[in-house]
């Protein structure tokens, strides 16, 4: 840089003119004139400054004079510090004369008042003698001395900074004076004596405010009177002689880190990460310096050390004018090297690393705050530290194994000695190696080469240092070779010797300067780590870096350094998923690295009594590690058997050749080896979303190849041939029992198969999760959700052969989870041990809907069953097999918790409705019927309309839960006049339609009418013989009784003619007459009608017995509730609780509310639903509309964003689908076919038919279903022809086009005519949700439905724009229309909280990469995409589609206001109930019954 320029170091060191007159003299006479004369001076200074009175020094002669006795005094020993007081006194004063006019003015002489300048330059030159050291002085005297030097110190920063008056002269001579006292300082080495005070003592006590006040007036020169090229090239030289100083590298960083801030401020722009300072360090740079003032002083300063990589150099160090006079001085010191205060240099060499370090995050734009915790930490653990006497270049440190070890064993003989050695001074890693959480870097950061062409000498050559190289890499380059092509020969003289590789042939690995080796290296992997999205590197980077990378990764003893295999691992998180070229080839020694770090150490240390204390614990590196994991999950199967070249192999060495599938085995015994120890639930989360990328990209791969695997295990293959699905008994249970008796985790230990294949892995995934759930994550929230979530997607694998057996026990092994969280003790019960008691309900009924069979097998399905019992209701009926059963009515309902009870319940209808019969007939896309009551009314007999008053549906609750609607029109289809009713039941778990007839028959085809059952037979021929009639009459009572002789008793009622007298007798005469009429006129009838019978022909028409005709109108709803028990008595009584309906309640079908209820009730789904938005990001774009642009064709695209849109779900007509659309005014809907537009769909699209408009991508199970919806820019131009609205607003302008007809779409008020949307509607303001939020039925409790979680998925062409992503700009696009109805109190707090954003960015080796961002608050990020995950292109949308669903469930169980879509069906049932019910008495009721009903 300053090559053609002189050094001015010797003049400066040889400089006479601090010499007096008085040093020709002897000592004696020089210190008394100089004691006499200085004491009459200032005597004379005091005087004049008190009375006003001029100086008496008048001439140029005369204050030359005085000058030369002050010059003397100031070099007088120590033992005269009341003369040397004066002389800085006298000085002080005097150098105030190039000062704004002073306020005692008489007290400087006359002369230097009036001509400051020369005068002085004398001084300056004078004051120099103040800083010589004087050895064999005491403590006191030398502390003294630093006070005055430390009062100049500041008088020359005074001056400094607000002198106006010096000329370039004088600024030359007070740098050069700066300089000479630093050099006069810190040049010679700290020496102790016999005594142990330090000769140079003074050195110690002003290094590091000398070179503060050194750095600062150079900075203020350069802005004030810029130094010549000479100056800097000496101060460059002179530094080199102080480079065993601390203080040299914490100033000379101040000022590097003080100008880069400057520095990036007006080259980046004021919006760039700024570094933050300190207030002093902020002040050093002037306010009013000049841009290229500054990126000047910011370049040479950044070279004022030379090549800091020397620090860690003895031999180059040691090797200065004044340590060869120390090391010649001396009678014990033979080797300069060896000088005691090089013991410092590992600190020193850390430190000016650590420096280079913040330099460059600052180039990156890593925001951080520049503080000094470091170096005080540094400052006292070196002065604390014992060191041994053997030098640092020829000492080894400890065992590389003692880095994570918890104490610090002694280091290892010294090549030349075999004493054994005291205690290493390397420290523990924790003591030294902070670990920073990964930020992001600025999008507008340089490039790394930019970057390396600054620092890379540097950070490359110290990233070796002290490194004993392989053969094959101890071929030494050219001096040069690498850098004469891009810089100038000034730059690369002071960087010459790091170009090449720092070459030891002779010294082992050496620690001792690990931590800064360590340091470099990691800034180092943060730059590579940096690579934009198609950058370049140049070749000479990667390969030294490569090879950099491949020495701090070593994991042998002989190579291995702790502090550097830790700086790697947490630096190096993104470095295989960067697109760096060639980086593949660090692919097995980065997992040697990570194996040791969570396999190796932690099964060595498991039993330690100290484990505590031991490094492998650091949770921060155990996540770095696995972030490195989860980039090389993929690769094996992706390359499969492409080799990787061996870094260490060349033309003389054996090329060693390792194919990628070679590693897979590694891998995955990594994977579930750290799963097995770690404790952390973060890392536990991540390594579970490892895992289940690791088995379905395993499943998915060997179903395409078409492999099976046949396990060896007899019992397994028993166990598959029992579950085989071609078995219609039930199940065996025979070989599960005694393994599920024997313990839940019996097989765990003993796997019999082999993981290398998916049948295997699965097996031991599943039991090694559940082993681990039950055992230690059971306490934990996130990690129990986790676990449960990746069981969830491992139960919809399809492995071949399928592992039936695992599935068994996985079904029990939860089960027996919740067993276990609902009998803690009371005090555990919280909302997060139940959260994760129906995330494990959730579970449960996804692994038996996906293997049904499971419930074939008795004792399987009593252990399901049991658990269901235990979560409806507090307990089992048999806690063990031997107990008599407890029954329902002998219980007393103590639930867990009421969502532990619904959860339950939830399972057990799945178990009943969809275990077996999963999807239904009418598809995933819906759980309910398609049919309604305008739908059946269609297929009437005569009727297909609704009628204009009433409606023909009878609607009755059962049980305050059920609503029937029976319609006793048979449909047209039904022939048989039978009783037939058709019912629409609506329940907490759906809307089901029945149609059933009464028959007393079988349905049998005969000939002729269904009625021939019931014709006549037939009359038998008549009889001519009728028998002989007897004609017999009667007796009232037996003979005897007229032999029984009569008693008074008998005689006790008198006749009849005793009791008549003359009186009545004529009326009782009248009696008689009458009587015997009566008689003579029946007997005439008799022979009447016996003549007229013997008249008539037989048989009789009249009389003769026919059957009845049969009915052929019913009230069939009458039959149905007498049939099915509903029309007791009991169920009509009002319930014990005033506040519950009778078990039977009819509802009013006159109010025209009630249709419209139904239909809300229809619009509350059985399933939870998630809506994911997908958009496509061009290189560079920030624009809302670029980027909805994207997807309008297919050739703005790259090709594989159409295969994951495809692989997310199966596209659906957004007119003809029952399910969930994304948006819910068109969504859960009945299509009619009137209703159909066939409107061609749009081909050629990039994404943009799945805008919601036309179709949408859908996918469903049992439990949830999602609606993938790609925004085009259509959708923002309806967004935008509406104006800027909310949608709110929106909604209310919209609900004004209402039209008077019933809807079809069930969940908003639509006319059926109507198309879904109209010109200028956007999917944000639905026409019909104005009703919904109008409407004064129901209470809100039945539309909150949870948190509003948005989940984009965004697929960037440059990975950086996740920086740059307009959330807020395309937020208004993604509303669904049940915003209205969540718990989020406004749209800000929605866009803080509630908005999850995934980013895919294809790598250029085919695989692709996973960022994560949101605010996940109590409860974490969903699994099992991971941040910085990457996954392979079989499995992304999978991965990504589970990841969506699992966000939406863990915001839903930390909402407190969610219900699950059952409850508030059964809510809004009530609510209907407590609205629409007919209160009738039990007489009404029945009454009511028997009333005509509509036909």
């Amino acid at each position: 840089m300053y090559s053609e320029w002189s050094s001015l170091q010797d003049e400066i060191q040889c400089d006479k003119t601090n010499q007096s007159v008085l040093h020709k003299f002897p000592a004696a006479v020089g210190t008394t004139v100089a004691t006499s004369v200085v004491k009459h001076i200032a005597t004379s200074l005091s005087i004049a400054a008190n009375n006003l009175e001029p100086c008496r020094l008048d001439s140029d002669k005369e204050v030359k004079w005085a000058m030369e006795v002050l010059c003397y005094g100031l070099s007088l020993p120590l033992a005269e510090l009341d003369t040397i007081k004066e002389c800085v006194n006298v000085y002080c004063n005097w150098l105030l004369a190039c000062m704004p006019p002073s306020p005692h003015p008489e007290s400087v002489p006359k002369p230097l008042r009036e001509d400051p300048d020369p005068y002085i330059q004398d001084m300056i030159h004078h004051l120099l003698n103040l800083f010589v050291p004087r050895p064999g002085s005491d403590v006191d005297s030398v502390r003294k001395q630093a006070v005055f030097c430390h009062r100049v110190l500041r008088q020359i920063q005074l001056i400094a900074k607000e002198s106006t008056m010096l000329s370039r002269e004088s600024w030359e001579t007070l740098l050069k004076f700066l300089l000479a006292a630093n050099d006069s300082l810190l040049s010679p080495p700290l020496e102790k004596d016999d005594s142990g005070l330090s000769s140079y003592d003074i050195g110690d006590q002003l290094c590091e405010r000398v070179l503060s006040v050194l750095f600062e007036i150079w900075l203020l020169a350069c802005h004030k009177c810029f130094p010549s090229p000479s100056l800097w090239k000496t101060f460059r030289a002179m530094c080199i002689s102080w480079r065993h100083h601390e203080s040299l590298v914490v100033q000379w960083h101040k000022v590097n880190h003080a100008l880069t801030c400057r520095v990036l401020s007006f080259t980046q722009g004021p919006d760039y990460p700024k570094l933050t300072l300190t207030d002093e360090d902020s002040q050093l740079i002037p306010p009013s310096m000049t841009y290229d003032c500054i990126a000047q002083c910011w370049f040479r300063f950044l070279h004022i050390v030379q090549n800091p990589v020397d620090l860690c150099r003895p031999e180059t160090i040691g090797k200065t004018h004044k340590f060869m006079q120390a090391a010649m001085n001396s009678n014990t010191l033979v080797d300069p090297t060896q000088h005691e205060c090089l013991l410092k240099l590992p600190f020193i060499f850390y430190k000016a690393m650590k420096g280079v370090s913040v330099m460059v995050n600052a180039f990156l734009g890593i925001p951080q705050t520049q503080t000094r915790y470091d170096d005080q930490l540094i400052s006292t653990n070196s002065n604390k530290l014992s060191v041994p006497s053997t030098p640092p270049g020829q000492r080894k440190t400890s065992r590389p194994m003692s880095v994570f070890s918890s104490s610090n064993k002694g280091s290892s003989k010294s090549s030349n000695t075999s004493a054994n050695m005291p205690k290493s001074s390397t420290p523990m890693l924790s003591s030294l190696i902070f670990y920073e959480p990964r930020q992001s870097l600025a999008p507008t950061r340089p490039r790394c080469d930019s970057i390396l062409h600054l620092f890379g000498a540097w950070l490359f050559d110290a990233a070796l240092a002290r490194v004993r190289f392989h053969n094959c890499h101890r071929t030494v380059p050219e001096q040069g070779s690498i850098h004469s092509d891009r810089r100038s020969s000034s730059v690369t003289d002071s960087r010459r010797n790091s170009v090449s590789l720092d070459y030891h042939q002779d010294v082992g690995c050496d620690n001792t300067y690990e931590m800064g080796r360590a340091e470099a290296l990691g800034t180092l992997c943060r730059i590579f780590c940096a690579h934009k999205t198609g950058e370049t590197i140049l070749p000479v980077y990667y390969s030294r870096f490569y090879l950099a990378m491949y020495y701090g990764l070593q994991t042998s003893e002989d190579y291995m350094s702790g502090q550097v295999l830790a700086s790697v691992l947490f630096n190096s998180c993104d470095i295989l998923r960067v697109d760096l070229d060639g980086v593949q080839m660090l692919l097995p020694h980065i997992l040697d690295a990570i194996q040791l770090v969570l396999n190796d150490l932690p099964n060595k240390y498991k039993s330690s009594e100290t484990s505590s204390a031991i490094e492998f614990k650091n949770v921060d590196l155990q996540r770095s590690c696995i972030n490195l994991l989860l980039s090389t999950l993929c690769l094996p199967l992706h390359f499969k058997d492409l080799t990787i070249r061996d870094i260490v192999s060349s033309t003389d060495t054996d090329v060693q050749l390792i194919t990628f599938i070679s590693l897979k085995k590694k891998i995955l015994d990594l994977i579930l080896g750290a799963l097995k120890t770690t404790a952390d639930s973060t890392n536990t989360q991540m390594l579970l979303g490892g895992l289940m990328l690791l088995v379905e990209d395993l499943a998915v791969c060997d179903l395409a190849e078409q492999t099976t695997f046949q396990p060896h295990d007899v019992s397994l293959e028993v166990d598959n041939s029992v579950f085989s699905d071609n078995s219609q008994t039930s199940l065996k249970t025979s070989s599960s029992e005694s393994s599920f008796k024997e313990g839940p985790y019996h097989r765990l230990g003993n796997s019999a198969h082999d993981i290398d294949s998916a049948y295997g892995l699965f097996g031991e995934s599943v039991a090694l999760i559940c082993h681990r759930l039950m055992s230690q994550w059971k306490g934990d929230l996130n990690s129990a959700l986790a676990a449960m979530e990746i069981l969830a997607g491992l139960a919809k694998l399809v492995i071949s052969p399928p592992n039936l057996m695992m599935c068994k026990c996985t079904v029990k092994w939860i089960c027996e989870f919740i067993v276990q969280q609902c009998n803690r003790p009371a005090p555990a019960h919280s909302k997060d041990l139940h959260s994760t008691i129906v995330a494990a309900f959730r579970c449960l009924m996804l692994w038996l809907v996906e293997h049904s069979r499971l419930l074939y097998d008795k004792e399987c399905l009593h252990v399901v069953l049991e658990v269901v019992e235990l979560g409806i209701s507090g307990s089992k009926s048999q806690n063990r097999a031997s107990d008599p059963p407890r029954y329902k009515q002998d219980k007393q309902r103590q639930p867990a918790s009421k969502r532990v009870q619904e959860a339950a319940e939830g399972l057990l209808t799945c178990i009943i409705q969809h275990v077996g019969a999963f999807p239904p007939p009418c598809g995933p896309e819906s759980l309910f019927s398609l049919l309604d009551e305008k739908s059946l009314l269609k297929y009437t007999k005569g009727n297909s309309s609704l009628p204009e008053h009433g409606s023909p549906f009878r609607y009755f609750v059962l049980e305050n839960s059920i609503v029937i609607g029976l319609l006793e029109q048979p449909l047209g289809n039904i022939e048989d006049p039978l009783p037939t009713v058709t019912a629409l039941i609506r329940g907490p778990f759906g809307r089901h339609a029945w149609v059933m007839q009464l028959r007393h028959s079988p349905r049998i085809k005969r000939q002729g009418s269904s009625k021939s059952h019931l014709a006549d037979p037939g009359r038998p021929v008549p009889m001519e013989n009728v028998g002989t009639h007897h004609t017999v009459r009667p007796r009232n009572y037996p003979e005897s009784v007229d032999k029984v002789t009569q008693t008074k008793a008998d005689k006790s009622i008198p006749t009849l003619e005793s009791l008549v007298t003359d009186e009545n007798r004529p009326e009782l005469n009248k009696l008689k007459s009458f009587m015997e009429k009566q008689a003579q006129f029946e007997d005439q009838i008799s022979q009447t009608k016996q003549e007229e019978m013997q008249s008539m022909t037989f048989p009789n028409q009249d009389t003769e017995c026919k059957p009845p005709k049969i009915t052929e109108e019913f009230q069939a709803a009458r039959l149905f509730l007498s049939h099915y028990g509903f029309l007791s008595l009991d169920a009509l009584k009002e319930q014990s609780n005033g506040s519950l309906p009778p078990s039977l309640v009819t509802l009013d079908t006159t109010n025209p509310g009630l249709s419209n209820d139904l239909e809300v009730l229809d619009t509350i789904t059985a399933r939870d639903n998630d809506t994911v938005h997908v958009f496509y990001v061009k290189s560079g774009q920030r624009l809302a509309q670029d980027i909805l642009r994207n997807v309008e064709s297919n050739h703005c695209i790259q090709t594989q964003f159409l295969e994951f849109l495809h692989s997310l779900g199966w596209p659906v007509d957004i007119q003809k689908h029952a399910g969930w659309t994304g948006h819910i005014s068109t969504s859960w809907k009945i299509s009619q076919p009137e209703d159909i537009q066939n409107n061609a769909p749009r081909t050629g699209t990039g994404g943009s038919i799945y805008d919601g408009q036309q179709q949408v991508l859908y996918w469903a199970d049992v439990s949830s279903e999602v609606a993938f919806v790609v925004p085009s820019l259509d959708t923002f131009n309806r967004l935008q022809n509406d104006g800027d609205k909310s949608p709110h607003i929106s909604l209310n302008v919209n609900g004004d086009r209402l039209r008077g007809t019933k809807p079809t779409t069930l969940t908003m008020e639509r006319p059926l005519g109507e198309p879904r949307s109209k010109p200028g509607d956007s999917p944000g303001s639905p026409h019909d949700a104005s009703t919904f939020r109008t409407r004064r039925f129901g209470r809100a409790s039945t539309i909150t439905i949870g948190p509003d979680t948005k989940i984009f998925v965004v697929w960037l062409e440059n990975f950086e724009d996740h920086e740059n992503f307009p959330t807020g700009d395309l937020l208004p696009l993604t509303n669904t229309g049940v915003e209205q109805y969540t718990t989020a109190s406004s749209t800000s707090m929605r866009q803080e909280k509630d908005i999850f954003l995934i980013f895919i960015h294809a790598l250029q080796n085919g695989l692709f990469r996973i960022h994560m961002e949101g605010n996940t608050g109590r409860i974490s990020m969903a699994i099992p995409l991971v941040d910085g995950m990457v996954v392979s292109r079989r499995t992304l949308g999978s991965m990504v589609r589970q990841t969506a669903i699992n966000i939406g469930r863990r915001k839903r169980l930390e909402s407190e206001s969610y219900q699950p879509p059952h409850v508030r069906r059964k809510i809004k049932i009530q609510e209907i109930v407590d609205k629409y019910h007919l209160k009738m008495t039990e007489s009404e009721f029945y009454t009511a019954l028997f009333q005509d009903v509509h036909k």
